[in-house]
Order: structure tokens, then C-alpha cells, then sequence
């Protein structure tokens, strides 16, 4: 009789785990037709101590895009935004701890080690001349990166970045001074939606199965999301009670274009203020009716805004080499 009734129970987990399975195929053959229709090629790479996972459009003629992702994210982020950059080599990797790319429990995560690490990586691919593009925490490790060896940066593209304090606290800084559930670490499907909808004031289209594949994912990072978040919160606890991070960007002269959607809950608009005083040669672009991710909710106009300003910095570039 107990053999009678645990057979549907068995059938039922034999049909979640091949419909999961199924789900996994369509999603991962959605995923590389995406990632063709923006001619990116999945490459890999091992240095600094993790095997990276990236995507390149190889084009090695033409100045490169080095787009850096998010926290809990990765490189494909940027898939529907990289579309427009015809004209340049664009190159997005998963970082360390994120994505396909390895992670060690025994490294810290948190900017100024990502930094580090991606220093190693662009020297191995004999990056120059970069036009770098980071959003969230991508943004801050491109400051720091930035300041660490402006000898290979051209410009730098700020995009709803993390690395100062905003004059007005977000929804998202609020939850976790006060100790609340991190709206960012998932721990269901619903979280995963939660996060969506937080996030995002633009739902960008995900057809059947993303969302259930997407959380099932970030579900089974939830330990390694967790470990990179306290690193990475560790250091912005200490940088309240300091303006380090202020003199390092007085010290940034590259020119900076800084992009913010308006209705941002992860880290206010007001931050831009604060980028635009320390930032010497800075300029910046406000989307209204946009979240936390603008490559994701409007990629073309937010494209289209970051190809304008590298396009008139590589003007700017030409015209004096060709003065000396």
C-alpha cells in the first residue's frame, strides 16, 4: 500500500525534474540566440586565480567597450544593449564570483579586489584604450580600476553606480540599515519576481521559461550572493566614516558620462550630484520612468546615449593625436 501511494509522489518529481531540464535547454538555446543576434561569442579565460566566462565580439581592429555587470548578475545583462555598438569591440565578462565565472570562499569580494582581479584580466587580453561602461557595483569597480591605471582607460560610463554615498538614502539602503531581508539575495521564485519589480520600473520582456529558470538560478547562489554582499557591505560601512573614496575621484581625469534611471530604488538619483561635484570632466543623463538597470529597461536609448559620448571622446582622441 505505502509502495501505492508514494508512486505518484515519485511521478510527480520525475516531471518537475525533466520539465526543469526541458526549461534549462529552451532557456540556454534562447539565450545563444540572443547572444548571436548581438554577435557575441562565449569565450573563456583562467587568471587571477578564477576561470572567467565571457562574451567578445571580436573585433579586434576597433576600440574596445568593456561592459561590467551588476551584483547577483552577469554578462548577459548587456546582451540587448550591446546590440548597437557596431563599431567597437565589446567585451562583457562574468566577474568573479558572478555568473559562469568561478568562485573561491576563501577570497574577498568586495570592489578594490575586483578591481585587482580585472587588472588581470584586461593585461591578458591586452586591453588598451577602454571605454568602460559599469552598472551598480560594476560602476564602482570601474572607478576603481579607473584610478588604479588610467593608463589604459579612455572613458568611463557610470550607469546607476555604486561608490558614493547619496545625499537622499534609497529604498534599498533603507531596508538594510534597518536589518530587513535583502531584496537583491533570492530565495524563491517569488523573491526572484520581487526583485524584478524592484529593481526595474521597466519590465523588460522575458519569454517562457526565463523567470522560472532565472530564480531557479539565483536560488542556488544564494550562499555565494550572501558571502559577496557582506564583503562588499563590510567596506561601504567603513567608507561612511571616510571621504577616501571622494579624493579618488577628484584624481579621475578621464571623462565620465553618468547615466541614472530616475525612479532608481537600489541607489537614488541624488548620487548623481555627488559623482557630478568630485568628477572633473563629468557630464550626466537622467531617464525618467526607469529603475536600476536602463540597459535592461530602455536598451536602445540608453545606447544611444553612451555611443554619443564615446563617439565624441574618440573625436576627441583623433583630433589630438593628429594636433601632435
Amino acid at each position: 500500500m505505502l509502495k501505492l501511494l508514494r508512486l505518484p509522489l515519485i511521478l510527480a518529481l520525475l516531471c518537475l525534474t525533466g520539465c526543469a531540464s526541458t526549461q534549462d535547454s529552451l532557456f540556454n538555446f534562447g539565450l545563444k540566440a540572443e547572444r548571436s543576434m548581438s554577435d557575441l561569442t562565449l569565450k573563456t579565460l583562467s587568471v587571477a586565480d578564477h576561470d572567467w566566462v565571457y562574451l567578445d565580439s571580436e573585433t579586434k581592429q576597433k576600440p574596445v567597450v568593456l561592459l561590467l555587470h551588476g551584483f547577483a548578475v552577469d554578462k548577459d545583462n548587456w546582451l540587448r544593449f550591446a546590440r548597437l555598438f557596431d563599431d567597437y569591440r565589446v567585451i562583457a565578462p562574468d566577474l568573479p564570483g558572478h555568473g559562469e565565472t568561478s568562485f573561491n570562499p576563501g577570497y574577498t569580494y568586495d570592489f578594490a579586489q575586483q578591481a585587482v582581479w580585472l587588472n588581470e584580466f584586461v593585461e591578458a587580453l591586452s586591453l588598451n584604450n577602454l571605454h568602460i561602461v559599469g552598472n551598480s557595483m560594476g560602476g564602482g569597480i570601474a572607478l576603481m580600476y579607473s584610478y588604479a591605471r588610467p593608463d589604459r582607460v579612455r572613458s568611463i560610463t557610470l550607469v546607476d553606480a555604486a561608490g558614493v554615498l547619496p545625499p537622499n538614502k534609497s529604498e534599498f539602503q533603507t531596508i538594510i540599515d534597518n536589518g530587513g531581508k535583502n531584496p537583491l539575495i533570492v530565495n524563491s521564485k517569488e523573491d526572484f519576481i520581487h526583485l524584478s519589480e524592484f529593481a526595474m520600473e521597466q519590465q523588460p520582456f522575458l519569454p517562457w521559461p526565463a523567470t522560472n529558470v532565472l530564480s531557479r538560478r539565483a536560488q542556488l547562489r544564494n550562499d555565494i550572493n550572501h558571502k559577496i554582499f557582506a564583503d562588499i557591505q563590510a567596506v561601504a560601512e567603513e567608507a561612511k566614516h571616510s571621504d577616501d573614496n571622494l579624493k579618488m575621484l577628484q584624481q579621475i581625469k578621464e571623462p565620465v558620462l553618468i547615466v541614472w534611471g530616475e525612479e532608481d530604488r537600489v541607489l537614488d538619483v541624488s548620487s548623481v550630484e555627488v559623482f557630478e561635484q568630485y568628477l572633473p570632466d563629468s557630464r550626466s543623463v537622467i531617464f525618467p520612468e526607469v529603475g536600476h538597470a536602463p540597459m535592461l529597461e530602455i536598451p536602445q536609448e540608453s545606447a544611444e546615449v553612451v555611443l554619443e559620448f564615446i563617439g565624441e571622446v574618440e573625436s576627441r582622441s583623433v583630433h589630438l593625436a593628429g594636433a601632435e
